[in-house]
């Protein structure tokens, strides 16, 4: 895998999450929170959880459990019924809703669990995009295809006029 390509989900990745770090910090005494990808069928998400909320998962083997910090951050593939995949994405001593910035989550990933999670995702999407075998160059163009074809005009339009206007 090209190192680019993982430092750039990391960096991607991290800004999703803590855009729902920020908003989690509005709502008191909650323990478990989700950061939802995909939902059609299979629901696809990540989730934040202290680790005594996660030795209960039906999923959770003892190898799992094993890498479990006090607050975890898992990436989670269900049906609802009889699929559960559990991927540790991050562990931390403290809660995440702590973090100061996207810096701070992105440090705590664990780039193999990523990258096996959000390969599983774009497989899932049939996205075309193997991330194992492109080179950033390879990555950035597959990802601008994705966005091009399932983004609106009038939001690409948009995106277009603010990337001008910061002069990327």
């Amino acid at each position: 895998m090209d190192r680019r390509v993982i430092e750039r989900l990391k960096e991607s990745f991290a800004l999703d999450l803590y855009e729902t770090v920020r908003a989690a910090r509005q709502v008191r005494g909650e323990k478990v929170f989700r950061h939802t990808l995909y939902e059609d069928g299979l629901a696809v998400f990540c989730g934040f959880y202290p680790k005594a909320e996660l030795m209960e998962f039906p999923g959770a083997d003892e190898d799992f459990v094993s890498k479990l910090s006090t607050f975890n951050l898992v990436g989670v593939i269900t049906d609802g019924k009889t699929r559960l995949d559990l991927y540790l994405l991050a562990g931390r001593g403290k809660p995440f809703t702590g973090s100061e910035s996207h810096k701070e989550i992105a440090k705590a990933l664990r780039e193999p669990e990523l990258a096996r999670f959000l390969d599983a995702y774009f497989k899932l999407r049939n996205v075309g995009i193997d991330i194992y075998s492109m080179d950033l160059e390879q990555f950035m163009a597959a990802v601008s295809d994705e966005v091009a074809r399932n983004t609106p005009i009038a939001e690409l339009q948009r995106v277009d006029m603010l990337l001008n206007e910061h002069g990327e």
